[in-house]
């Protein structure tokens, strides 16, 4: 099994391991004030969702062990997550020895159903916002918390859809002119950011309009694949991860759609893989990495990279 680490990153400091590291664990989300942070994986069994304090020293489960569950995410105020899960449906969860033994991206069997639920950051009052034979993966809350956009498929068809945390209305389609994939809403509600494939390996990063589902590229995002598109606080950047470069390596992506990416590397990490970075309003980072020696057994077997 490919191993995954996840960092904490302050402005001028070295990055702290804040997973356990005895397995995989990764796509982290920061609480948007900066003191801890979320992610999925394990070391066997059920995946779950962790969080974890950004010096390191804590770092605990939220959901339970023997049901799976994976892409939490924050709302603006910090005050909910909202995350996937295999809780509801009848079927055996899946484990991360198989999710993460050949597919780097942690995709989920495609049998497997999956609902979005919310919870408080401390793991209790569990609600449940979707339901059904389906498989929803990658929710983000509006800024106001009132709605949760993500991607399903849902009628035979796959693509973004959105609904509400109340559970008043039942979720709409909304309807893009391209597939788009890991939603992410801005701090404004005005703008859904993710990424679709323009051809084959080139993948590039733009947003949608949640009221009318037109898709608007960053041009200034002009090769190679980007994926993981997180707001920077600051309202001026994405951050991403990409591989124009070669390697895999984090970025920030200014919004003017003209500038060109910046690469940021932590330090320690000038050749190693880096993914996943999201940020909080105080300018602390969280990012994910692996070990040099897990990937070189990993490649062994020729497998590909793919986030």
């Amino acid at each position: 099994m490919l191993r995954f680490d996840v960092y904490s990153w302050f402005p001028g400091d070295s990055p702290v391991c804040i997973s356990p590291g005895d397995g995989c664990y990764f796509q982290s989300s920061i609480h948007p004030d900066g003191d801890h942070a979320l992610f999925w994986g394990g070391a066997n069994g059920p995946a779950r969702i962790w969080r974890a304090d950004l010096d390191g020293n804590s770092c605990e489960p939220l959901t339970p062990a023997d049901t799976g569950a994976r892409h939490p995410s924050y709302c603006a105020n910090g005050q909910r997550i909202v995350f996937v899960s295999s809780r509801a449906a009848k079927q055996q969860p899946e484990l991360v020895e198989v999710i993460f033994g050949y597919n780097t991206s942690g995709a989920p069997r495609r049998d497997l159903m999956l609902h979005i639920f919310s919870m408080k950051p401390d793991g209790s009052d569990v609600q449940q916002i979707t339901e059904g034979p389906v498989q929803d993966q990658r929710p983000t809350l509006s800024p106001d918390g009132q709605q949760v956009c993500f991607v399903s498929i849902r009628g035979g068809s796959f693509g973004l859809w959105i609904a509400a945390v109340d559970g008043s209305h039942q979720p709409r389609k909304l309807e893009t002119p391209v597939p788009v994939y890991r939603p992410v809403w801005s701090q404004d509600g005005e703008r859904i950011y993710g990424f679709t494939v323009v051809k084959g390996d080139r993948h590039q990063v733009g947003w949608v309009s949640p009221r009318d589902g037109s898709w608007h590229p960053l041009e200034n995002d002009d090769e190679g694949s980007t994926h993981g598109p997180f707001p920077d606080p600051c309202g001026e950047n994405l951050l991403i991860h990409s591989n124009r470069h070669g390697r895999w390596s984090m970025y920030e992506l200014p919004l003017d759609g003209h500038t060109p990416p910046r690469r940021l590397i932590p330090p320690g990490f000038e050749n190693a893989l880096c993914v996943h970075p999201t940020r909080a309003k105080n300018g602390a980072m969280t990012f994910d990495s692996i070990p040099d020696g897990s990937w070189a057994q990993y490649n062994q077997h020729n497998r590909s990279l793919n986030y």
